[in-house]
């Protein structure tokens, strides 16, 4: 197999695995990207967009129009910063934090999925080995310092 091969095999299971997930969030109403800043507001509290974009290495402006779905699914809520006037605080509703933990649930479910597919220990290498390379390509985990 060449490093090409490996790299396809990779990046097609993961997106076989956001498929289920999709599927999966679908009852509640999200899709995988919004129920990752889902929790990583609730992780974080309350937050200012800029924040939850460095967090997750994109725009100011992809965030904002994340945001702006979730604020239309009445998931979070966005009000002006009490300390900088320019930039909003963004923060889960009632209904944002009811999601949490069926999010959890279903990250769960995926955690199961991969178990039955590989076995549990074929599955925890492949999650240390993953967590290793999102780390080593400087990605982070959001709200962890």
């Amino acid at each position: 197999m060449t490093q090409h091969a490996h790299f396809h095999a990779l990046l097609h299971s993961a997106d076989l695995l956001e498929k289920r997930l999709t599927e999966r969030l679908a009852p509640l109403g999200v899709r995988p990207r919004q129920a990752r800043i889902l929790v990583a507001i609730d992780v974080i509290g309350p937050t200012s967009q800029t924040i939850l974009a460095s967090e997750f290495d994109i725009t100011k402006g992809s965030m904002s129009t994340m945001i702006d779905r979730l604020l239309s699914l009445d998931l979070v809520a966005r009000e002006k910063s009490k300390t900088d006037m320019r930039g909003d605080i963004v923060s889960l509703t009632t209904k944002g934090t009811a999601l949490i933990a069926d999010i959890h649930d279903a990250w769960s479910d995926m955690d199961v999925i991969m178990e039955e597919a590989l076995g549990v220990d074929k599955k925890q290498k492949l999650c240390t080995l993953a967590r290793e390379l999102v780390m080593a390509l400087g990605g982070k985990i959001p709200g962890k310092r």
